[in-house]
């Protein structure tokens, strides 16, 4: 009989070539989202993680190519796309907030009018507005049993990322409590409970946030310290530096301002555990799912802009906060039945004034102008046309004649604003037939009936933040170039550069757990996650 020696050897060169893969089936998911994450500021600093960060990076698939494929690059839209695998505008999510014509008033993307809320004082927040369903909705569809708990300080990331049957979104009421809405439930769990009785935000107006590392790294890494361009909300006199502290804010906004330190995440990722002990996730074979929301990172880059030492500091210390997470799943779970995946909703321009710097044209929108252009708009349509968003809105009865007279006195008004790029109408944005990235994510923010009738569309590196500060929600690469990482403990460090997009996450996540998807999902399943 013939002995094929060789077969051995092409058996363990198959296996070398392919690796490790992500389990079928595990116990958990853990789905991360850092809001305001640019790929830019995690390419530039992930060389000085030593924790968790590291730990998702060597265990895991990194594509660093990644793109929202949407203009209106903002939270609730961020989050929703993550969730649902679907573009925002034909699923009519066009924002964090948006007009509603039959309604005559601005909603949020997350407002229940019905609704109320459960555990405290804040506004009362679900998925039931919108029509489209996420992740966890699938996984609960394909079994009942499937657990979906969330938890973000923004309503509108913890419940885009639970979907519309999740068990339980937790959001930040920025006054010291965690709520939820009696869309979901009745009463808060007990534990969830205990913990805003002993959250006694005050106890932390003595803390002091400073630099973690040596000063050697923020030197290298970022702008100096007092760069001006950044927003100081400390002192009394500008000095947009580190120390910082809570003592300084008047302590009826402590529990608001609480979310621009660093340590509110501590705060986050405590809860996510207690919601894995006591609520049993990933303990037996149906695969649950945690969403988490790292909202303090938006607030901390918007004051100050992603070349800041405090932006640096900031993910310094969630490197840390997030291994000792890791390293608490696996003392209670096991790391080898716990996927982990990390994105983020959006990210973000550079401070106008840094790009000056390095020779970039870049300006701030002269929002005292602008406004004064938006009263003359709305006196002369005798306030019929509304304003939101970056949006003009018609009535619904407006004629045809009534609409260009309308997008002339638009134009006439704003033509002299040098940080706006054009105007452009609804049915403009929706016959763009380019796959540019431009045309491409304009037409995926549109609703055909939903969405304003006129659209602004600011410069690339120019910034609608006034005075100070640093923003997003634009179409260029800088808001929409993000993380996506597929991480487990048999995994090695592999980085992918071939271009993919959010809306692949979800359908991704759907088919490692064996769950079906609906087939209005806009994204693929990516290959190198599962085979």
């Amino acid at each position: 009989m013939k002995q094929y020696l060789w077969l051995p050897m092409v058996a363990f060169l198959f296996y070398s070539c392919t690796g490790p893969t992500f389990p079928e089936n595990p116990r958990l998911v853990v789905f991360m989202v850092v809001d305001q994450l640019p790929s830019e500021l995690m390419h530039r600093i992930e060389s000085e993680f030593t924790g968790g960060f590291k730990w998702l990076l060597d265990h895991g698939v990194d594509f660093r190519n990644a793109h929202h494929e949407h203009a209106n690059t903002v939270t609730g839209v961020g989050h929703f796309v993550l969730g649902s695998g679907r573009y925002p505008g034909p699923a009519g999510v066009l924002g964090n907030y948006w007009y509603v014509r039959e309604l005559n008033k601005t909603v949020n993307c997350v407002e229940d009018s019905i609704a109320k809320p459960i555990g405290g004082e804040g506004q009362a927040r679900s998925y039931n507005q919108t029509d489209a369903t996420a992740i966890g909705d699938w996984m609960k569809k394909s079994n009942p049993k499937t657990k979906v708990y969330t938890v973000a300080a923004k309503d509108r990331a913890a419940v885009f990322l639970g979907g519309k049957n999740a068990d339980l979104p937790i959001y930040y009421n920025w006054n010291g409590t965690f709520l939820t809405s009696d869309y979901y439930t009745d009463k808060l769990p007990v534990w969830l409970t205990e913990i805003n009785q002993s959250l006694d935000v005050n106890a932390y107006r003595d803390s002091v946030w400073d630099h973690l590392r040596v000063m050697d790294i923020y030197n290298q890494l970022c702008t100096e310290d007092d760069f001006y361009g950044e927003v100081d909300s400390f002192n009394e006199t500008y000095s947009p530096t580190l120390p910082k502290s809570l003592s300084s804010i008047d302590i009826e906004k402590t529990g608001n301002y609480l979310v621009s330190m660093p340590w509110f995440d501590r705060i986050i990722l405590e809860i996510a555990f207690s919601a894995i002990i006591n609520e049993e996730l990933g303990i037996d074979d149906i695969t649950d799912l945690l969403g988490i929301g790292f909202s303090s990172a938006d607030w901390i880059g918007h004051n100050h802009g992603p070349n800041s030492h405090e932006v640096l500091d900031y993910f310094l210390r969630l490197d840390q906060y997030l291994m000792k997470f890791i390293n608490r799943i696996d003392k209670n779970i096991g790391l080898e039945n716990v996927v982990f995946v990390m994105s983020s909703d959006h990210g973000v321009g550079p401070l106008p004034e840094y790009l000056r710097s390095i020779g970039i044209e870049s300006e701030r929108l002269d929002q005292p102008a602008f406004k004064e252009k938006i009263k003359n708009i709305k006196e002369w349509s005798e306030n019929k046309i509304a304003y939101t968003g970056g949006g003009f809105y018609f009535p619904i009865d407006y004629t045809q004649k009534q609409k260009s007279d309308a997008l002339i006195k638009i134009t006439k008004e704003l033509s002299d604003l040098k940080a706006i790029k054009k105007l452009m109408t609804r049915d403009e944005i929706l016959s763009l037939e380019g796959n540019d990235p431009f045309s491409r994510r304009m037409r995926n923010m549109i609703h055909p009936d939903k969405s304003p009738d006129v659209i602004i569309v600011i410069k690339e590196f120019y910034s609608e933040k006034h005075p100070l500060g640093a923003t997003h929600g634009t179409p260029y690469d800088y808001d929409t170039h993000v993380p996506i990482i597929f991480s487990h403990q048999s995994i090695k460090s592999q980085k992918i550069n071939h271009a993919v997009s959010t809306v692949d996450i979800a359908p991704t996540i759907a088919r490692l757990v064996g769950a079906p998807f609906p087939k209005e999902v806009n994204g693929h399943i990516l290959n190198e996650i599962v085979k």
